[in-house]
């Protein structure tokens, strides 16, 4: 085999996902799999590698450089402190951690064991959101003045993602932070936040304000309460100079967008279409390569540690905002960050 040695644990819908993405990676080689239902980890093998049920037995099994946690939130760090425990780079698919403890135990973990930690934060790779990041940072638009990302959704995601307590949180520590990662990465370091929900820490509808360092303040706001079928993941960026608007990403992949263009930028006056297409899927395989690419050259991933739990930060600081009605701001969060659930309201 060349290349890094990788094994994967958690082979449902998303793990699917990257286990195709580490064997079409030309920087590592699948070497084994594992998931509790030994007949979904057999299938997934396909033959090419040894299937197991059990992560302790695959990394005592199996000379693994790299592991890919797919599991529910709750198990990703016991996960991740198993795979570094035995010598591997890990890639997690998001969040980081439920919380910031468990965040902070990872990334003490990986720096002890001189091993590289990445977080699957997918969106980022999504080309449309790339060109207006790229816009942005250009300055193409002006001065950046203000973010809006939605997430309206018509039908709820099930399974564990139900249990708030294997979530960590509700509809914006599932699918939501990927619109908050979003933000960050366009507006910046979020120093502030502002939020409302119908029931933080088990919400199915939230509005955030995110004030940001350099001045742009951003809205992301969602709920399940969209008509049956509905996925609206768009995206609106406002310059002083110009407009962009990101149509969608998952959205296209659930079947609600089809034709519409990815990205359409308004300057000078007019609106047109940039040339720019990809896939939600497709955004998922490049974000696997990008880390295992990282992980192969022994150079910083693309999302790290630091950045994953800035993302974790700032949706604990909007828990907190919308459980005590009022501003939170992060450096208080990042204060707190080891007090336990009954100091902090959690």
């Amino acid at each position: 085999m060349s290349g890094l040695r990788t094994g994967i644990v958690g082979l449902g819908e998303i793990g699917q996902h990257h286990l195709g993405a580490i064997r079409t990676s030309a920087d590592a080689t699948l070497a084994a799999v594992c998931d509790l239902d030994p007949e979904l980890a057999r299938s997934s093998a396909g033959g090419e590698v040894p299937a197991f049920s059990d992560l302790d037995e695959m990394l005592a099994a199996t000379d693994l450089d790299a592991v890919a946690v797919c599991l529910p939130h709750s198990l990703h760090v016991d996960a991740a402190l198993a795979a570094i425990g035995s010598g591997c780079h890990v890639l997690l698919e998001k969040p980081f951690a439920i919380d910031l403890a468990g965040c902070d135990r990872i990334a003490a973990a990986a720096a002890a064991a001189g091993v590289e930690v990445a977080v699957s934060h997918n969106q980022l790779a999504y080309l449309p959101h790339r060109r207006l990041g790229e816009l942005i940072a250009a300055g193409g638009l002006g001065d950046l003045r203000a973010l809006y990302a939605r997430l309206w959704i018509g039908d709820r995601y099930r399974g564990w993602r139900e249990d708030p307590a294997i979530v960590g949180g509700g509809l914006l520590m599932d699918a939501g932070v990927h619109r908050v990662y979003l933000m960050q990465a366009l507006g910046g370091e979020v120093v502030a936040v502002t939020a409302t929900m119908d029931s933080p820490r088990a919400e199915e509808r939230f509005e955030i304000v995110l004030e940001h360092a350099g001045g742009p303040v951003a809205l992301v706001q969602g709920s399940y309460f969209g008509p049956a079928g509905t996925f609206d993941d768009r995206v609106d960026a406002v310059g002083t100079d110009g407009a962009a608007v990101v149509a969608g990403c998952e959205a296209y992949f659930e079947g609600d967008l089809r034709d519409e263009p990815r990205l359409r930028v308004r300057l000078g006056g007019e609106w047109r279409a940039e040339d720019v297409g990809d896939a939600w899927d497709a955004s998922v395989a490049r974000s696997v390569h990008e880390a295992l690419a990282a992980f192969a050259a022994g150079r910083p991933a693309p999302v790290g540690a630091t950045a994953a739990r800035a993302t974790v930060a700032i949706i604990e600081a909007a828990y907190r905002s919308a459980e005590r009605g009022e501003r939170v701001e992060l450096d208080e969060v990042d204060a707190t960050a080891g007090a336990g659930a009954g100091e902090e309201g959690r």
